[in-house]
Parts: C-alpha cells; structure tokens; sequence
C-alpha cells in the first residue's frame, strides 16, 4: 500500500550522523508511529511495555510469546518486525529555518536577571536541514494476518491530529496525505478493539491523557516565532513550581525531561487558516519531587490560556466537557471512533 505525503511544516528524521537529516528516513517515522500506536493501544485498556524499563523479549514459552501488542507489530528482541516502510522521495527540499529564533518575550530569571528566551537549532545548514515536500510511504505486510492498512490508518489519524517524525516538540512534521479522500480508518480501529482490556498505567500516554487542539491566531499575525512564544508562554503558566513547569514543558538542563506538550510551527489548513497545533499528555498520576499533582489544574490552564489569547478552535479530550465535539463522553470506544471520524 502506498500513502502519498505533503509536508505542513519541515519534517526531521534524523540521519546517519547524530544532529544531521540528510534525507527522509524510515528510522525517523517508525519512532512517532509506534508512540501513537502505544497511546491508542493502552486507550483500548492493552497493556503496553514501557521501552524506557523493559522491553519485550520473545520467548515462545510465554503467554503471547512474551510480547505485547504493538511490539507483535513494530517488533522486538529475537521478534521480526511484521511490515516494511520504504520511502519515496517525490519532491524534497531542504527546509529554509532561522538558527535562532528569540521570543517576543522577557521574563526575570531565579537570580532576578531580566532574560529573553531564544532557540537554537544546531547542524540543519543544507544538505542537513529539515525537510519540506513530497514522498510517498510504501507500506509492505510480512504477515498475511496484519494488514497494511492499519498503519495507513495510523498516519492518517497523525496527519489529522498531530505530527510525524523526530524533533515534533520543535513545531516540525505537521502533514497531510494526497489523495482522493481520507484514509479508511476503519481497519485501525478494527484491530484495536480486538486489544484484550486492562487497567492502562495512569503515568503513561494514553488515550485517557492525551488532549489534541487547534488555534487561530486572533490578529492572523502567526508566524515562525508564534510557536516559541507560545512555548514561553505556557511554561510560565507553571512558574510557581519548576518541577511541574520541568515536567510538563521539558528541560535540557540536568537529568533531561522530554516535553509532554507539542506545538507545532504555523501551517495553511484546508481553508488557508494560518493554523498552530497544541497537543500532548498530561497523566493522571506522577511522581514529582516535593510537588502535589493535579492532572486537572494542568490542564485547564492550558485550556483557558489557548481560549482566552488564542481563537481556539478545536479542543479533543475523553471524559471532559472541554471537548468541542462530543462533551463528557467516558466510552473509549466512541471517542476512539470521533479521532478516526468513522
């Protein structure tokens, strides 16, 4: 199966050489397909390895011979993988992006010094920059048991929702899929459901913490540093604690923390709306040095301050009255069928 690819915003693989994408590689997909596959498996009440622990191991004396269900698929030790992805690259630049991006921001630091924020993105100078452009996935089955639609359904449902590839917490990987209509979903959430239920961790992704959202910008003034504003402007949300604002917005500082909230760089949609994409997981439960967690006070902060300085468009979330589409719904198995628009 084939699934033709448009890039929103610059899309990064990674590449042979660390800090370097030299082109698109298969390695740099497979990363973001398993981490959704994991959130909508665990949504379904799977139980999935955590990988940071410990992962699968075949082993043909245990049940399901030792693996969980998305490593059945992705693979795991002494476990072939159960398809092939191959890309095709169609028509492929090398993303034109500023080195360093400052906020229109300043804040006073612990030490009370006035600061202004600023990013830096290291070795993307061509022919190692990000990506923009045109490429197909080809998508083979190793197993007449597995069908390839299913992980077409699965970039489906992250071209709608969120971003494909490495580097997504630096606003790349934003796509659409070119062709005649969406994708049939309908083979993804098949297999899905066919996920034995359990109790999920409360710490890990799932389809229970994730939230998915969409803003316009009030003055249709968004531009590259509208995304790092944004960044700035949520970690401040949680100034009063740094290891929540650590936990949630991630530090490269120490014992490095990945972010738990992505935005993506401004894209056209459909109607040529200037678009930004805020998504990410707050779990119910963590563990945070000397700090009282509320899953819920996190969360509608990041609600009210999309609502009340952004034109907040779409807001996705189970079990909360803030979704836009189908309020306080509790069953996993609807809300599942909304993201996949069945």
């Amino acid at each position: 199966m084939e699934v033709k690819i448009q890039t929103l915003t610059p899309i990064w693989t990674g590449g042979i050489e660390s800090g370097k994408c030299d082109r698109i590689h298969e390695t740099g997909l497979l990363g973001s397909l398993r981490w959704w596959m994991e959130v909508l498996v665990r949504g379904m009440g799977g139980v999935v390895c955590d990988p940071t622990e410990q992962k699968c191991s075949y082993d043909s004396k245990k049940p399901n011979n030792g693996l969980c269900k998305v490593c059945e698929v992705f693979g795991a030790t002494g476990w072939k993988r159960q398809f092939r992805l191959e890309v095709q690259e169609i028509e492929i630049s090398d993303a034109q992006i500023k080195h360093t991006i400052t906020a229109d921001r300043t804040y006073t630091n612990d030490q009370g010094k006035l600061k202004t924020p600023t990013w830096y993105f290291r070795d993307s100078n061509p022919p190692n920059a990000p990506k923009n452009g045109t490429f197909i996935i080809k998508i083979q089955s190793f197993n007449p048991k597995f069908k390839p639609e299913i992980i077409a359904g699965l970039i489906q449902f992250i071209a709608d929702w969120s971003a494909l590839g490495a580097r997504s917490q630096m606003g790349f990987g934003v796509i659409k899929i070119e062709c005649a209509g969406i994708i049939d979903t309908q083979p993804l959430y098949d297999w899905l459901i066919l996920t034995n239920g359990s109790e999920s961790d409360r710490k890990l992704p799932s389809l229970q913490n994730i939230f998915l959202a969409k803003i316009h910008s009030k003055d249709s003034n968004f531009d590259e540093r509208s995304t790092f504003d944004l960044k700035y402007d949520l970690r401040q949300l949680f100034r009063s604690d740094k290891n929540i604002r650590h936990f949630i917005m991630g530090t490269v500082k120490g014992d490095v923390i990945a972010a738990k909230v992505k935005i993506s760089r401004p894209y056209k949609d459909e109607n040529g709306n200037i678009v930004i994409r805020v998504w990410g997981y707050i779990p119910q439960q963590a563990d945070i040095y000397n700090t009282i967690w509320n899953r819920e006070t996190v969360v509608e902060k990041i609600h009210e301050h999309l609502k009340n300085n952004h034109n907040l468009t779409l807001w996705r979330e189970i079990n909360s009255g803030r979704d836009f589409e189908t309020g306080k719904m509790i069953d996993e198995k609807a809300f599942l069928q909304s993201l996949l628009k069945l």
